[in-house]
């Protein structure tokens, strides 16, 4: 039989026993989830609707890069560099580590059919059939719908990890896996006017409501995705070969730490508590500014 704690009475006015009150608390599970599901959900959106970024799907899934149980490699991760030692404890707690996909690609992520790979060059998120599998063959080689400027954008490098499960599941793959030199987005996010090709981003805000569907907006959203397709270069610019040696992990790493999602992590995983003094050389330190 489990036996109740006793409390000596009364208790202080207006507290709790010892070790029962809110700083004595960690941050619940379910806080932590919600906070995870809420960053991706106002990442991952356009036009005012949370959709896969791989499809465009609409009601998609949150979706981990690395799963909460291998939060052996997650610490690992940590250790060599390959994520801010700042990061949440926990993967699945990190919006950093998360994708929203359609129930379809959820689940062949999870199944290690295709993986996506973060080209420093184009800055651009890729996704690689690597399975050949023919239902992803319409996504292969395309973009999918993260803007590396984002604060919470994922880290390139945990992609590399997926990427080499992935590699281990089809280890006889015979097909070239390579790409266009200039790589295009997904077809829905040009056909859908997702992009605003003057600031490089994507649509975010729900448009005002307009009783007539055939407006201009929808005219010039079909003429941007006209000019976008023709200018996206394709096979007729020449074609990359995918590979995964040490110098394109090195490429993936350095901009990793490059991108504004790094330093808005690291410093969000900051203490402030210390002096003025303190803090400033802290915040130097976490967005990598040497000493004079």
């Amino acid at each position: 039989m489990v036996s109740l704690p006793t409390f000596q009475l009364p208790l202080q006015p207006n507290a709790p026993p010892s070790g029962y009150g809110w700083s004595d608390r960690a941050l619940s599970e379910l806080s932590t989830t919600t906070a995870f599901n809420t960053r991706l959900d106002n990442r991952d959106v356009f036009l005012g609707i949370p959709r896969c970024v791989v499809c465009g799907a609409k009601s998609p899934q949150h979706c981990h890069v690395i799963m909460q149980s291998q939060k052996f490699v997650w610490t690992d991760l940590k250790d060599r560099g390959w994520i801010p030692s700042q990061a949440k404890e926990v993967p699945s707690h990190e919006p950093r580590n998360g994708l929203l996909l359609c129930l379809n690609h959820h689940k062949y992520f999870a199944d290690y059919e295709y993986f996506i790979r973060f080209c420093p060059d184009v800055q651009k998120f890729v996704l690689i059939n690597y399975s050949d599998e023919p239902i992803h063959r319409p996504f292969h080689g395309k973009a999918i719908a993260i803007d590396i400027k984002d604060r919470h954008a994922p880290f390139p490098s945990i992609f590399i990890i997926h990427e080499m499960r992935v590699r281990g599941h089809n280890p006889f793959a015979s097909v070239v896996h390579d790409m266009p030199n200039d790589i295009p987005w997904q077809d829905w996010i040009l056909s859908d006017g997702m992009l605003d090709n003057i600031s490089d981003s994507f649509n975010r805000d729900r448009p005002p409501f307009n009783r007539n569907r055939n407006n201009s907006a929808s005219a010039q959203a079909q003429l941007q995705s006209q000019t976008t397709t023709t200018s996206a270069g394709g096979v007729s610019s020449g074609r990359r070969v995918l590979a995964l040696n040490a110098d394109v992990i090195a490429d993936i790493l350095a901009a990793t730490h490059a991108m504004p999602s790094w330093k808005a992590c690291q410093m969000e995983g900051t203490s402030w508590t210390g002096t003025g003094e303190e803090n400033i050389k802290k915040y130097v330190s976490s967005i990598g500014v040497q000493d004079c």
